[in-house]
């Protein structure tokens, strides 16, 4: 971040640090020739095609980047088969509503040697992988409704996210494989997960350059130097895979660079939550890219086939044909996807868990998550009209904070709940995340709860609960929903209040926002 004030492009430097130099205007003649035969194919002519690549044993799959704008991208056999979700996952997701988890792998090893990738394969062969998930996007697919998407943030900390070790980031579960990070988004968010899709940094690059690069519209200048982003003008300008790569991982964004003063006017202080936003835009303009380029024309499927394929893995129930029917049903609703990120609260300090410094890290909050999540979801779930009373719930201290517990323990108990008191647990470090947790079999009374708290709260599966149905470790955020009209409830909001504003987390992202001045988009139609 000290080089904010650092040099900027020079005359005569080429447009970006990663690939060819950038072009501005339009895609060459000669492709927009091409396109304009493509389009004269018939209905009949295409319907063809597809009914010869399925005969072939190729079948079509809702890819992150083709599902959210509406394009169905061919894949065959080639795909790598790993994981296997329970048969409750996969028989449940037949024909009905469908919860597709969207990975982005930062697995070093699955790239190949190539230019751009030259500081991966080294850190592959130093034995340094960091095989993590850069992207968490969850679509789901409701028969008669248009898809909507979920963003998780890469820096959430949940509970045990790598089972066995103090790994808490959501982002560290895909260390053990999809499966561990499906269990952690199933337990810790309620949302269950019917089937996975994971790509790497080299499918993502392949497929832009399959289509020979794509065009967006940049309104100024910007450069992130860890992910290698340099975009040196603005205007519709045209970029490659490793361009596009180093777009949709940028997170310390600088823009609108001034030659005058050889500095940079401005820095995007929002890390992760804009780099979701620049994702959600990057694959609706990908999306269109890839509708107007025809696919279901022979070459760009043959080409896109050896983009995707060697380096796409999905779970082993999760069938050719299923992909088929789901890109058939949802193609034309996609380009209205709504897209959603999950809100979180940043701790604004440097976090300790445990004894071990996490650095930067977001926690879920309440009740913005729910909230976020209901939308994504469609509607309320069954576990908001659960009666209170018939929910046991055990109060512990986890914050070192007797009096914090007591006074949860009492808002609880007059929303009516049937609550004790249990042993304090010890406290994780300066700032401690309230935990929702319960016995398998209990998701929806626990959901009941969280409905009830406001704060850094999370929910956990925890099979070692006895006596009640849910315990709540109190944390040094949180506070009860109590009604305001009765006095114990008052001095619950008071007290809980006082509380917060000695937190040193930050106000609580939005689940939608609107596109910052400085970050690219698609181009405007002519």
């Amino acid at each position: 971040m000290s080089d904010i004030g650092g040099p900027g492009p020079q005359a005569g430097e080429p447009a970006t640090t990663t690939g060819p130099p950038v072009t501005e205007g339009a895609a060459p003649q000669s492709r927009l020739g091409a396109f304009r035969a493509r389009r004269r194919v018939t209905k009949a002519q295409r319907s063809k095609r597809r009914r010869r690549l399925v005969r072939g044993g190729i079948g079509l799959v809702l890819l992150v980047v083709a599902v959210v704008a509406g394009s169905g991208i061919y894949l065959d056999l080639q795909l790598h088969r790993v994981g296997h979700l329970s048969n409750i996952h996969v028989q449940a997701s037949k024909g009905n509503v469908e919860n597709i988890l969207l990975v982005g792998s930062t697995d070093r090893c699955l790239v190949k040697p190539a230019k751009n990738f030259e500081a991966w394969v080294k850190e592959c062969a130093a034995g340094v992988n960091g095989n993590n998930s850069d992207v968490v996007m969850i679509l789901r697919l409701v028969p008669g409704r248009a898809p909507t998407l979920l963003s998780i943030p890469r820096d959430t900390f949940v509970p045990d996210a790598r089972a066995g070790d103090l790994s808490n980031r959501i982002d560290a579960a895909l260390y053990n494989g999809p499966n561990q990070l499906i269990q952690a988004i199933e337990e810790d968010f309620g949302i269950p997960i019917n089937h996975f899709v994971v790509l790497n940094f080299q499918t993502f690059t392949n497929i832009v350059d399959v289509l020979h690069g794509i065009t967006m519209y940049f309104p100024t200048s910007l450069k992130d130097n860890d992910s290698g982003l340099y975009i040196s003008r603005s205007g519709c300008l045209h970029i490659s895979g490793a361009e596009a790569l180093a777009l949709v991982r940028a997170r310390h964004v600088y823009y609108h660079y001034d030659p005058k003063t050889r500095t940079w006017r401005g820095y995007d202080p929002s890390g992760d939550i804009g780099r979701i936003e620049r994702d959600h835009i990057f694959l609706k303009v990908l999306g269109q890219e890839l509708a107007a380029r025809g696919v279901g024309n022979p070459v760009t499927d043959s080409q896109l086939l050896g983009a995707i394929a060697p380096n796409l893995t999905v779970d082993s129930g999760f069938s050719t044909g299923e992909m088929l029917h789901l890109a058939l049903t949802y193609h034309s609703s996609a380009s209205r996807a709504a897209q959603f990120t999950l809100p979180v609260v940043e701790d604004t300090q440097s976090y300790i868990y445990k004894g071990f410094n996490y650095g930067d890290v977001v926690f879920p909050t309440e009740p913005q998550d729910q909230q976020a999540i209901d939308q994504f979801m469609g509607g309320t779930p069954a576990s908001a009209s659960l009666i209170s009373s018939r929910i046991t719930v055990s109060v512990v201290d986890a914050d070192n904070s007797p009096a914090a517990a007591t006074t949860v323990a009492a808002g609880l108990t007059s929303l009516g709940y049937k609550v004790s008191a249990g042993s304090a647990v010890p406290s994780v470090g300066p700032i401690a995340e309230t935990t929702v947790r319960y016995r398998p079999g209990h998701l929806a009374e626990a959901q009941r709860v969280l409905r009830s708290l406001t704060g850094a709260v999370v929910l956990a599966s925890d099979p070692k609960i006895t006596g009640s149905d849910v315990a709540v470790a109190v944390g040094s955020d949180v506070s009860v929903d109590t009604p305001v009209h009765t006095a114990s409830a008052s001095t619950v909001l008071q007290a809980t209040a006082a509380a917060a504003t000695l937190s040193p987390l930050a106000a609580p992202t939005k689940a939608t926002t609107s596109i910052p001045p400085f970050d690219p988009r698609a181009c405007a139609k002519p």
